[in-house]
């Protein structure tokens, strides 16, 4: 009888064991970090166990080895960005870990003890929870002090950015015009001679027969898509202060470009706000070439 009891023991030590071994499996190496499969196991947890109730066991496989890449993928990537950063002085410790966790209670007015059920609702560990907490600081870290130098947004960038979101951003090549109507081209040259002498406003008084002739054939600031369609290639043609003239059926039209406002000369609050969006649209690939150029010179394998 003791024989079998110390048998049966030993058989449940060895299949711990052995389990142990399997769970506790290295998968993969990143410099001086590994990862096992409790690591992969025990990220999603609830995952995983949904994973395991499929009844089909082909789709089950597929859905493990599937869960089992991206999971793997991304902690190789998340160490890898963690030795990065160590590279450039930038490190996270367990007391700065601590200091965060604690502020998140006082913040929430929870004790640790509620943090926890929480947690576990959420199907999370509190040793999971300050990997996140630290992942959080190493991010806003590495993007302050060295992602974000490395997004410079030119000029160029910004007209770009404009023309692509123009019609979203209510931004438009604005005149401020003057016209004049007249039936015949000699009417034309007497307004050109008088203005010469006088103003282009005291010309449309005398001259014109456009109804905005007693305001100086003033007709105020206009975006190119305000113009008559027969207007439009005539005016982007031409710049402030310029005096040019078109037949317009009988007629002919006088314009005075009197000022002119660039759709890229935007105030200092949109243009900040163009740059932000155009250094988040940057972001993520600066980042990519960042980790890339580390990743190429960190020892890697997967098991």
């Amino acid at each position: 009888m003791q024989i079998l009891k110390f048998t049966i023991l030993t058989l449940i030590l060895l299949t711990a064991t052995i389990q142990a071994k399997i769970i506790d499996k290295v998968v993969a190496i990143v410099g001086d970090k590994i990862i096992t499969q409790y690591d992969i196991e025990s990220f999603n947890p609830k995952k995983v166990k949904q994973i395991y109730s499929v009844k089909d066991e082909t789709r089950r496989e597929v859905l493990l080895k599937k869960y089992y890449k991206e999971v793997l993928d991304f902690l190789v990537n998340q160490y890898t960005y963690e030795i990065a950063a160590e590279r450039e002085g930038i490190k996270v410790t367990d007391d700065e870990v601590e200091r965060a966790l604690n502020d998140v209670l006082k913040q929430n007015n929870i004790t640790l003890e509620q943090l926890g059920h929480v947690l576990e609702q959420n199907n999370l560990t509190l040793e999971k929870y300050k990997y996140q907490l630290k992942n959080e600081i190493l991010n806003a870290r590495i993007r302050s002090a060295i992602i974000m130098p490395k997004l410079v947004v030119t000029d160029v960038d910004i007209k770009h950015y404009i023309d692509e979101h123009q019609e979203e951003l209510n931004l438009a090549d604005k005149y401020e015009l003057r016209i004049i109507r007249v039936g015949s081209e000699d009417e034309v040259k007497k307004v050109k001679e008088y203005i010469k002498k006088r103003s282009f406003a005291d010309a449309a008084i005398k001259f014109s027969k456009d109804k905005s002739s007693k305001k100086g054939g003033y007709v105020g600031w206009l975006k190119i898509s305000d113009l008559p369609e027969r207007y439009k290639k005539i005016v982007v043609e031409h710049k402030k202060g310029d005096v040019f003239e078109m037949k317009d059926g009988e007629n002919f039209v006088i314009f005075y470009i009197e000022d002119f406002k660039s759709k890229y000369d935007v105030d200092d609050n949109l243009r900040e706000e163009i740059t932000r969006k155009i250094k988040e649209k940057m972001y993520p690939e600066v980042v990519k070439s960042w980790l890339e150029k580390h990743k190429a010179t960190i020892f890697i394998k997967y098991m």
